[in-house]
């Protein structure tokens, strides 16, 4: 289960980087699956999942210090 946990990890550190840069760019829509949105509901939709990805790791992790006991 090592493999999941480094990948929420890594995940969550793709939803961070791609949330600070949207902070650095000019456009006011962005494009999300298959629609057009707003830059504000984007950054609240990649905040959602980088939280999941977060809460995911932190999980993992309790789960093996829990089992190593």
């Amino acid at each position: 289960m090592k493999f999941l946990k480094i990948l929420y990890l890594v995940f969550a550190a793709a939803m961070l980087v791609d949330l600070v840069t949207s902070f650095y760019t000019d456009q006011e829509v962005f494009r999300v699956i298959f629609w057009e949105t707003n830059i504000v509901w984007y950054r609240i939709y990649k905040l959602c999942f980088l939280l999941l990805a977060a809460a995911a790791f932190w999980d993992q992790q309790k789960r093996e210090k829990l089992n190593e006991q």
